[in-house]
């Protein structure tokens, strides 16, 4: 979910990582509130500059000056009987004023070629490498206990538990990632009181349940949200759930999308561009990572115990959090919830990457 500037609305790009002037972008992004929902992005583009210098050219010797031809008498002709031709004095050249002529100089030596370097993994967001990982090799398993918000975890706890959450989820995800060429680094999670400063804006306890910025690779979270307010306490996967929407805008970020997105954003909404284009870019964001919250729960469904009771729990919760629901002043970025729980189920159904393609659905499923 967004900071309070609303980073996904258009109006030019927000400091930070959100979509930016410049070339730098920071995210933050957020699961639905039943309250108010919005996200912001981040991404860096490093500007390479190249130099090329030119060999010095070695100098031209001056010319030498040529013997005149002798004549050659034809066949037959009379020998011809020499005459002394008198040698004439040489005249003084004066001292010429001018400088020497550099001597010639041999070419600089030049750096042998290196190799180029190998192609990375493809970070696009319609043939991201990430739709070829494979979890079905994946062996990791989580000792993860699942605990419901209801009572909620007393503060203190609060924390400590989230991180097992997302232990649990670097754990299964770390290996096949690695197999495609990424290399997925454990985000952090920070709980907060009243406020928090990031650098992709300043937290409220009001607005989402929790947030992801990519500046700090933090899922920030409110300690207050568990307190029965929140739609996710519905359900006894609220707090996996919710941690994996979160993680899921982790992938984004760690191949590539979160950044691609950014520069997709930018470009549909700057100088007088459509903020409909924009939201329907926002929406495609979240409900991928409604997808890979899916993913999580179908790779670690043994594990966690996954039952059709829980499918229905997490169907009730996000009945709370589509764009339709109120406030009247919601905006239209995170999907309505028949697609925020169609992306989450097709995720938990198949447990494959690739059926989370969002870049390439019909403008129906990602409405």
């Amino acid at each position: 979910m967004p900071p309070p500037s609303d980073p996904w609305a258009p109006p030019g790009p927000p400091s930070g990582e959100g979509p930016g002037r410049g070339r730098g972008w920071l995210f933050a992004v957020g699961v639905v509130s039943a309250l108010v929902l919005t996200g912001i992005v981040a991404t860096v583009v490093v500007l390479a500059m190249r130099t090329d210098g030119t060999t010095p050219t070695a100098a031209s010797p001056a010319a030498t000056r040529s013997a005149a031809p002798r004549a050659v008498p034809a066949p037959g002709s009379p020998t011809p009987t020499p005459t002394a031709t008198p040698t004439p004095t040489p005249a003084v050249t004066p001292a010429s004023t001018t400088s020497p002529t550099a001597a010639p100089q041999a070419p600089l030596p030049t750096a042998p070629t290196q190799p180029a370097p190998a192609p990375g993994p493809d970070r696009s967001l319609k043939t991201n490498a990430l739709y070829g990982v494979d979890l079905g090799k994946a062996s990791v398993s989580c000792d993860l206990k699942v605990r419901r918000p209801k009572p909620p975890l007393a503060d203190k706890k609060l924390q400590p538990y989230l991180t097992d959450v997302v232990d649990c989820l670097t754990k299964v995800f770390e290996g096949p990632l690695a197999a495609q060429g990424f290399t997925l680094e454990q985000p952090k999670v920070q709980t907060y009181h009243k406020r928090v400063e990031t650098p992709c804006g300043d937290f409220g306890q009001s607005g989402s349940p929790a947030y992801y910025c990519s500046g700090t690779r933090t899922i920030y979270w409110p300690d207050t949200v568990d307190d029965g307010r929140e739609a996710y306490t519905f359900a006894r996967l609220g707090y996996v759930g919710l941690v994996a929407h979160e993680f899921g805008h982790h992938l984004q970020k760690t191949t590539g999308m979160l950044d691609a997105y950014a520069m997709a954003h930018e470009k549909a909404t700057s100088k007088g561009g459509s903020k409909k284009e924009g939201y329907a870019l926002s929406r495609r964001l979240e409900l991928q990572a409604q997808c890979f919250e899916g993913v999580f729960l179908h790779a670690t469904a043994k594990d966690l115990d996954v039952s059709s009771k829980d499918r229905r729990e997490l169907k009730a919760w996000h009945s709370y959090t589509g764009d339709e629901d109120p406030p009247d002043d919601r905006k239209p970025d995170h999907g309505s919830s028949k697609s925020q729980f169609g992306w989450l189920d097709r995720g938990l159904d198949s447990g494959d990457f690739a059926d989370c393609n969002t870049w390439t659905a019909s403008a129906s499923k990602v409405g």
